[in-house]
């Protein structure tokens, strides 16, 4: 298969003006014409998989329009992602399942998945990673390029499905960010807000609701984060073989101080502990909606977090909101994070305008596996958490930095651990 368009990499909006937009197209998971495209021959996949997977996806246009935001900029979506021996995909919903089209994995991790394109449509590639280090087969991609016909640009992730129970209790780092909508005030926390934290979830039987509580930071209008105090609920869903089996997903409700929020979402682990929680916000009637994550935390007493297995690279996507209210917008980037041995931390990205960008800095390590990074230059601190694989690391940037540009952003990312050559 040829993909006959020409080559659409472009990179962050990062120091950029976001280009106004003002209306939204509707949602087609996978649109043709929103990623990267080159002519060139698909190549058959390196590293085939044959496996479902959970796959959620959450995007929104490049420029906002006027504040305040509308729920009509944004476009949430979840449903399975197959892959298979031949090197093709297919996307099932409840609407039902895709023809079949190209992907390819290399033998490091990054992951190509191909989208023909039809009439007026190119064909494009939306790049990624799929974590080959272990078995989990947590995976991500990204959709980075607007077009008439296909403006929003976003991030797609998820895990593969096992099936089982996920045990759930125990401690969890948080990450969210959430675009919020329909606000009045002009405030940066009134375009988006990340956050993180950590949470505990409660013990109880297999497939029973569990309560979810703890305490974290949120975003504010400028500088660091604000207090905010979690709770809610989650369930890990045994659907089959009378009620004792299930497929990962889980029902979660998150309440951000009393803002209740309900989530869909897929957890990777087994019966003895569950390792991710793959979440989206999907709901933009309720004033957000947005991605979520909650990364197991380590044992800090049993079994700390070896730091000698934390360094190396990870193929890293992620999301990026403008959060200036009189210039909004959004991004998408693709790209790498290294960690090294001196604790050393560097981001190196491109995103939907077409130039590299970079942050750099350090990070220090806790017991519980959070990483606290200080980035050099805007004199941020972000958080990061590996999880107990050491394999997949998330991110995220909740901090409302001052520019000379006056576009101050919020990003939220994930990485899978690169594979030695």
């Amino acid at each position: 298969m040829t993909i006959a368009t020409s080559l659409l990499d472009c990179d962050a909006l990062h120091h950029l003006r976001p280009n106004p937009v003002l209306f939204a197209l509707p949602l087609l998971l996978l649109p043709a014409a929103c990623a990267d495209g080159g002519k060139q021959d698909t190549p058959q996949s390196v590293m085939p998989i044959a496996a479902s997977h959970h796959l959620f996806g959450f995007r929104s246009l490049p420029g906002f329009g006027t504040f305040p935001i509308g729920g009509n900029l944004v476009f949430s979506d979840s449903g399975g992602l197959n892959l298979f021996l031949d090197s093709t995909y297919t996307i099932s919903r409840p609407t039902g399942t895709s023809t079949p089209d190209r992907y390819a994995i290399d033998a490091r991790g990054a992951f190509s998945v191909f989208v023909t394109g039809g009439s007026a449509e190119p064909s494009v590639v939306f790049r990624g990673g799929y974590g080959l280090v272990s078995t989990e087969g947590d995976f991500f991609f990204t959709d980075r390029v607007s077009t008439p016909n296909s403006q929003s640009i976003g991030l797609y992730y998820g895990t593969r499905i096992v099936a089982g129970q996920v045990e759930l209790a125990g401690g969890w780092h948080l990450f969210s960010l959430h675009t919020i909508f329909d606000e009045t005030i002009l405030a940066p926390s009134n375009v988006g807000r990340a956050a993180h934290g950590g949470v505990s979830i409660a013990t109880g039987d297999p497939g029973t609701v569990r309560g979810v509580s703890g305490a974290g930071q949120q975003s504010g209008s400028m500088g660091g984060p604000a207090a905010l105090t979690f709770g809610g609920s989650i369930q890990n869903l045994l659907t089959t073989n009378n009620g004792t089996t299930g497929d990962g997903t889980c029902n979660l409700t998150l309440d951000y101080d009393t803002d209740s929020r309900v989530i869909v979402a897929a957890a990777s682990g087994n019966e003895t502990s569950g390792n991710i929680v793959f979440g989206l916000d999907s709901d933009e009637s309720d004033g957000e909606a947005g991605i979520v994550f909650l990364v197991r935390k380590f044992d800090a007493l049993a079994a700390p977090v070896e730091s000698v297995r934390v360094p190396g690279t990870f193929l890293v996507g992620g999301h990026t909101l403008f959060v200036n209210p009189s210039n909004p917008g959004s991004d998408a980037f693709v790209g790498t994070v290294t960690l090294t041995s001196q604790f050393g931390f560097r981001l190196d990205a491109v995103g939907n305008q077409g130039m590299d960008f970079s942050y750099v800095g350090s990070y220090t390590l806790s017991p519980e596996g959070l990483l606290t990074i200080s980035i050099s230059g805007t004199n941020e601190t972000w958080f990061a958490a590996i999880d107990r694989n050491y394999q997949t690391l998330v991110f995220v940037d909740d901090w409302v930095e001052t520019r000379s540009n006056n576009i101050p952003e919020l990003n939220l990312g994930i990485g899978v651990r690169e594979k030695a050559q």
